[in-house]
């Protein structure tokens, strides 16, 4: 084994490894200690889905825990036939069944899109990848949630990988899904237009029309007025900022430290101060790019700031599956592979504020050295989460990968002297 290709291991092993190790002591303690946590989304796909049955105004229904549906009314179909089913509990297993079938799938199109690129995937790095994909500390509580983002996510990643060949109208497909569902994996539509990728831009419209349409002939413009109102523009939780976002939420966002320098100013001009921070390094990454490896830096920079500039949660951190993975095989030696594999790592601290104190408590510590070490690091977690720091030291990484292969005018003693594009 050559040693690039061993340090490149150590790196994949090093980022995906912590991530799932968080992910398995992540999972045992909702199970062990929180056991109400397990299947909390999919009960409120459950209600909407039975009051719909019903009926009933599924947005208005609310489950145990009062929870209220949030996705477009034709999506709440996909949930009555797993209410038929039986109890909750029969359809929390087929939607966790369906996760696991997904990840499969996106594991195998992940190997085999990485091998194209030249790299040799063993079968310990391809157990690592699709374990990943499944429990790591990003996506195990979407799987005991009950959520849904691993269909989605797999239906973003695969969308990206088939548009990189050139199997435009399946990747915009693909790609429609989790824009439709979710809203803001909408902004890859900044990539596609960068791309002139007009076929998958077309595919990607029409899926989402007719999504539109046929949940306008199933609940009517009343339905989805109450979906575009009472519902979207509640999830922009722009209140949540004013006087600087809670250090408690888990956001991952550039608002939030935005919010805290400037707790006066109104919360619509956080988005636009989100929007001037990461234009620059977007754009520079989409500068004169010459090969596979700065098309993926330019594509994880645009997935990257679409996390930071929407107000996203922790567990969205896995839409930056591809190209994160893909990088972490293919960027070259240099500082910023290293900056970017650091960041990578840091992000596998995915927990906000809220969290601290639990996390404490299992460590040995008496309760006053807990409290101590709690209060020093609030305003760390009050200005950005790890998840945060880690995905700013990406794009750190994914620039400086720029300067050194020459991408960006830098003077020449500062440059790479290999340039070649693996």
């Amino acid at each position: 084994m050559s040693d690039s290709l061993s340090r490149t291991r150590r790196d994949v092993w090093l980022a995906l490894g912590t991530a799932l190790l968080l992910g398995v002591a992540l999972g045992a303690y909702y199970v062990l200690a929180r056991p109400v946590k397990v299947g909390l989304n999919y009960r409120v796909y459950d209600v909407a889905a039975r009051t719909a049955l019903a009926g009933g105004d599924f947005y208005a229904a609310a489950s145990p825990e009062n929870f209220h549906y949030l996705y477009p009314p034709v999506t709440v179909l996909a949930f009555v036939p797993l209410a038929w089913l039986g109890p909750w509990p029969v359809g929390y297993a087929v939607v966790t069944l369906a996760s696991l079938v997904v990840t499969a799938v996106l594991t195998h199109l992940l190997v085999g899109y990485i091998e194209s690129l030249g790299h040799r995937i063993p079968t310990a790095d391809r157990l690592l990848l699709g374990t990943y994909l499944l429990v790591s500390v990003h996506s195990v509580p979407s799987l005991a949630y009950g959520q849904v983002n691993h269909l989605l996510v797999a239906a973003f990643a695969a969308g990206l990988v088939w548009l990189e060949r050139d199997r435009e109208r399946l990747a915009g497909t693909a790609l429609a899904l989790p824009a439709f569902v979710k809203v803001f994996p909408a902004a890859i539509g900044l990539w596609l237009l960068r791309e002139r990728a007009w076929r998958a831009i077309a595919a990607a419209v029409a899926a989402a029309s007719a999504l539109t349409i046929a949940g306008l002939a199933a609940f009517g413009l009343d339905t989805y007025r109450t979906y575009a109102f009472d519902v979207l523009l509640a999830r922009r939780d722009t209140d949540a900022f004013v006087g600087g976002l809670d250090p408690g939420i888990s956001y991952v966002t550039l608002r939030r430290p935005l919010s805290v320098a400037f707790p006066a100013v109104d919360p619509t001009w956080y988005a636009v101060g989100a929007a001037a921070l990461l234009a620059p390094v977007v754009a520079l990454c989409y500068w004169r790019v010459r090969g596979v490896t700065d098309r993926l830096v330019a594509l994880y920079a645009t997935v990257t700031a679409m996390l930071l500039f929407f107000p996203s949660l922790l567990l969205y951190y896995v839409y930056l599956t591809f190209p994160l993975v893909a990088l972490l095989y293919h960027l070259p030696r240099g500082w910023g592979r290293r900056l970017f594999v650091a960041g990578t790592v840091l992000a596998n601290v995915s927990l906000s504020f809220r969290t601290v104190p639990q996390v404490l408590g299992l460590a040995p510590f008496s309760p006053a050295t807990a409290d101590a070490v709690a209060a020093t690091l609030r305003p760390v977690f009050a200005v950005g989460t790890p998840v945060l720091y880690g995905c700013l030291l990406t794009l750190l990484g994914c620039v400086v990968y720029r300067m050194e292969t020459g991408g960006l005018a830098i003077p020449d003693t500062l440059r790479r002297t290999d340039t070649t594009d693996r």
